[in-house]
């Protein structure tokens, strides 16, 4: 399309589609399935744990006081639930004279402008959302920056964290004893009965890259033909790649948000996926009275016209907790070297 040109008012230029520049919206957590969503009511979670035990019965001579069974014992933890709000306004002189994007014959028009802060704002929530759960599995800490709530599930269920070193560096490391290491911990440490399918791990691109050029991988795959080659062709395909090795399933997680990546350099972490209730986002209602005591969903949205007609206001939030709730099935892996 040609219009006129404003600075040099006597020469054509050619219009072209408009280039919005979108920031990358990482959501292999949330592709994953990896963590449940549950809508709840109220602005805080209440967990019931039971610690059962088994025992083997013993035999008694008849007459004898018999064995005595015994209760499970039971913990209540409670977490509050953070608030993320985001605001955003319209002015007229958003809208007045200004050009609608993408077509130079056409004014821009109040929904336009509107439809573009909403969909900017939720992807502002989607990343948000992404980050926290990335943080809640790397840290086992609840998501709060500027420390209105705080929480740290290992701590509160009197866990310390299983970890362990690779050492990728090592040309003789067992990687294979590693990634026993690792899958034998969750299955012992799950503790829902469940018998634990799959296990990944969640790499930064550092420790993904030193793992797939690691001397005993390099040396398994040498001699046939399967359908991960790492040593010819690129793993996996779009965004993430992935390579299974000794049972595990392990996916470079190149996510981040103003350079800060989200899986820390030089780590992963061990999962199971598939499971009854270990990994739980909660979503509590709006703070507004219309949604006082409704199940909570995802995000909400309100757009408010000011009575003097000079601006429209955009207000938004999401209130969500990830919650790890069997933290000691949650392996940090490393590399030392």
């Amino acid at each position: 399309m040609q219009v006129r040109s404003f600075e040099k008012p006597f020469e054509l230029v050619d219009y072209t589609q408009e280039l919005l520049l979108v920031p990358n919206k990482w959501g292999l957590i949330n592709e994953l399935g990896i963590f449940s969503n549950e809508s709840v009511a109220q602005h805080s979670v209440t967990v019931e744990s039971a610690q059962g035990t088994l025992g083997l019965v013993t035999d008694q001579v008849r007459g004898a006081r018999n064995t005595v069974n015994s209760d499970d014992t039971r913990a209540l933890r409670s977490f509050p639930i953070p608030h993320f709000p985001l605001d955003d306004a319209i002015k007229p002189e958003d809208v007045q004279g200004k050009r609608a994007y993408g077509n130079a014959d056409a004014a821009e028009t109040e929904a336009a402008v509107t439809a573009r802060k909403l969909e900017r704002i939720r992807s502002s929530h989607a990343i948000t959302l992404e980050a926290a759960r990335a943080y809640a599995l790397t840290t086992g800490a609840i998501y709060a920056p500027n420390g209105t709530v705080s929480g740290n599930f290992f701590t509160d269920f009197g866990v310390t964290q299983k970890s362990i070193d690779f050492v990728l560096g090592t040309t003789t490391t067992d990687l294979l004893a590693k990634s026993e290491e690792g899958i034998a911990h969750i299955q012992d440490n799950i503790l829902t009965g469940e018998v634990v399918n799959e296990v990944i791990v969640l790499c930064s691109p550092a420790f993904f890259a030193k793992l797939i050029a690691h001397a005993t991988v390099k040396e398994a795959y040498k001699y046939y033909t399967s359908t991960q080659e790492p040593l010819r062709n690129r793993l996996g395909s779009g965004l993430y790649r992935r390579f299974v090795h000794g049972g595990v399933t392990y996916i470079e997680y190149r996510g981040s948000f103003n350079g800060t990546a989200l899986i820390p350099a030089g780590e992963g972490v061990m999962l199971p996926t598939g499971t009854v209730d270990m990994f739980k986002t909660y979503f509590s209602p709006a703070n507004r009275f219309s949604h006082v005591n409704t199940l909570g969903e995802e995000a909400y949205a309100f757009t408010y016209r000011d009575p003097k007609d000079v601006e429209i206001q955009i207000q938004t939030e999401s209130n969500f907790l990830n919650l790890i709730r069997r933290p000691a099935a949650v392996v940090k892996v490393t590399t030392s070297n």
